[in-house]
C-alpha cells in the first residue's frame, strides 16, 4: 500500500506501552469538543491497544520529534464490515493533510484485510470529521450508533 504521508511525519502500529500517551491525546481531543471521556467502557480499548486490536489495526502518527500526534484504528464490526475507530488528531496538526492520509490509509487497509464495507460512529460536535467522512462518500445510517457519546453512524462500500 503506497499512500504518501506528508513530509516530517511517520506512522507505526501502537504498542501497549503507548497507552498513557494515547489516552492523553484521545481524551484531550474529546474534551476539546465537549465530549465525555469513558475510560471504563467506550475508551477501555486504550488500556492495552496492541492486545485489544490484535485482530484489527491500531496506529499512531508522530511528528519529527517522535511525539504522538494522532491515532487511527480498524476493528471488525461484523462479517465483511470493519469499523474505523479512535481517529483523533491534535489541533496543532490539523489542516496539513494528515486526516486525509489516515482516511486513505484506513480505507486501503480495510480492503487489504478483506472487508467490503466500512462503518464508523461519530458525534455531531466533530464537524471537521463529519465533513471529511461525507466527502469520502460515507452515507449516514438512520439506525444510529451503538456508542453512547456518538449520535451518527456512517457506512461506506469499498468493493
Amino acid at each position: 500500500m503506497k499512500i504518501q504521508l506528508p513530509k516530517g511525519f511517520t506512522w507505526r502500529e501502537a504498542k501497549n506501552e503507548d497507552s498513557e500517551e494515547i489516552k492523553n491525546l484521545v481524551f484531550s481531543v474529546l474534551r476539546e469538543y465537549g465530549l465525555d471521556v469513558d475510560p471504563k467502557k467506550t475508551d477501555a480499548d486504550l488500556d492495552r491497544p496492541a492486545d485489544f486490536y490484535k485482530d484489527g489495526f491500531f496506529a499512531l502518527l508522530s511528528n519529527a520529534k517522535e511525539e504522538i500526534i494522532a491515532t487511527f484504528a480498524l476493528l471488525e464490526y461484523k462479517e465483511n464490515v470493519v469499523e474505523i475507530r479512535k481517529m483523533y488528531l491534535l489541533p496543532a496538526y490539523r489542516g496539513l493533510g494528515l486526516g486525509r492520509f489516515m482516511m486513505r490509509f484506513l480505507l486501503a487497509k480495510a480492503k487489504e484485510m478483506g472487508y467490503s464495507k466500512v462503518m464508523l460512529e461519530t458525534a455531531s460536535p466533530l464537524k471537521e470529521a463529519v465533513a471529511m467522512y461525507e466527502k469520502y462518500g460515507f452515507v449516514l445510517d438512520e439506525k444510529g450508533p451503538h456508542t453512547e457519546r456518538c449520535d451518527k453512524m456512517y457506512f461506506l462500500e469499498i468493493n
